[in-house]
C-alpha cells in the first residue's frame, strides 16, 4: 500500500481518524495525504463579488493554516512518515472522490458523523457518499477510536460469491498483521439450520481463502446489523469488513446499505470495500 488518504475538516471526530490513519500508515509504510475541500461562498450568499472574493481567500487561508498544524503534530510524533495535504475547493464528496483517483489512493480513512436517521435517509454523511463513490477501500474510523494494532477482523459475509472472492485482497492486509480473519454470516430469513450446513459454509470458504487464520460464524438475527452488532459484543474485534455493492439513485433512498447504516453504529473500525478494491489491499 503506497498511499493513504484521510479527508479532514477539523471536527474532533475528523481529526481523531486522521491520528489513526498516521498510526496505520506508519505501520504499512505509506505516505499519507491529508485532505480538505470546502464551498466557496459565492454559492449561497448575495454579496458583492470584491467582498466574496475575500471571503473566499479568508476560507481558505484559514483552512491551509489548519491543515499545515495537523500535519506539524502528525510529522513530530511519526517523523519517519511523509505526510502531505491539498486543499480543494467544492462540495466536498466530489473532489475527494476526484481526488483520491488523480493521487491513485489505495485507501481512503475518515472519520464518521453521527447524523440523524432522517439525514442518513434523504442525504447521508460525506463517509457514506465516500463508500459508494470511492475507487478504493474506505476506512471508516468511529469518535475516540485509537489504532492498537489489528488482531482480529470480523468480515460480515452474505456467502455470494463476489463477496467471498474479495476477501483474497484482505487476506494479504490480515496476513501484515498476523490477524485472525472471523467470517459472520447473518442468517436473517433462518436458512441454516443444522451444524452440518455450519460445516459446510466454512468449508467453502477455506477452499477459496489461503489463509491459515480463518473461522466462521453464524448469528441468527431478523436485522442484519443488530445481529452484527449482537456478535461483536460477544466478540470483541480490531476491525470489521464488510462487502458493498454501488446502487443508483433512487434505489439507495430505497434500499439503504446495510454497510452504510452499520458506518454510523458500529463502535470499531469499518472497511468497506468493492470487488473492485481487491487490487488495492493486496499491495500491503
Amino acid at each position: 500500500m503506497k498511499t493513504i488518504l484521510c479527508p479532514v475538516d477539523f471536527s474532533s471526530n475528523g481529526t481523531n481518524a486522521a491520528l489513526y490513519a498516521a498510526a496505520l500508515a506508519e505501520k504499512l509504510a505509506a505516505d499519507m495525504l491529508l485532505v480538505h475541500a470546502y464551498e466557496n461562498p459565492l454559492m449561497y450568499v448575495d454579496q458583492p463579488v470584491s467582498a466574496i472574493r475575500f471571503e473566499d481567500e479568508q476560507i481558505r487561508l484559514s483552512a491551509e493554516k489548519k491543515l499545515n498544524a495537523l500535519r506539524t503534530k502528525i510529522v513530530k510524533e511519526y517523523p519517519d512518515l511523509k505526510v502531505d495535504f491539498l486543499l480543494l475547493e467544492g462540495v466536498s464528496y466530489d473532489q475527494l472522490a476526484v481526488a483520491a483517483e488523480q493521487h491513485q489512493v489505495d485507501l481512503i480513512v475518515m472519520g464518521t458523523t453521527g447524523t440523524t436517521k432522517l439525514q442518513r435517509l434523504l442525504m447521508g454523511s460525506t463517509t457514506a457518499h465516500m463508500i459508494q463513490r470511492a475507487n478504493c477501500p474506505v476506512l471508516c474510523v468511529p469518535k475516540n477510536a485509537t489504532f492498537k494494532g489489528i488482531k482480529k477482523i470480523v468480515f460480515s459475509t452474505d456467502l455470494h460469491e463476489d463477496n467471498i472472492r474479495s476477501v483474497a485482497g484482505l487476506a494479504g492486509f490480515a496476513k501484515h498483521f498476523d490477524a485472525e480473519i472471523v467470517f459472520l454470516y447473518v442468517d436473517d430469513k433462518h436458512l441454516v439450520h443444522s451444524d452440518e450446513a455450519i460445516a459446510r459454509m466454512t468449508a467453502r470458504i477455506r477452499s477459496r481463502i489461503k489463509y491459515p487464520k480463518i473461522s466462521g460464524y453464524i448469528s441468527k438475527d431478523p436485522h442484519v446489523t443488530k445481529g452484527i452488532n449482537f456478535f461483536l459484543k460477544k466478540h470483541p474485534a480490531d476491525l470489521l469488513v464488510m462487502f458493498t455493492h454501488r446502487k443508483h439513485f433512487p434505489e439507495s433512498l430505497l434500499h439503504p446499505s446495510v454497510t452504510k447504516m452499520m458506518s454510523h453504529e458500529t463502535k470499531i473500525p469499518l472497511l468497506a470495500m468493492k470487488s473492485s478494491d481487491v487490487s488495492a489491499l493486496t499491495k500491503v
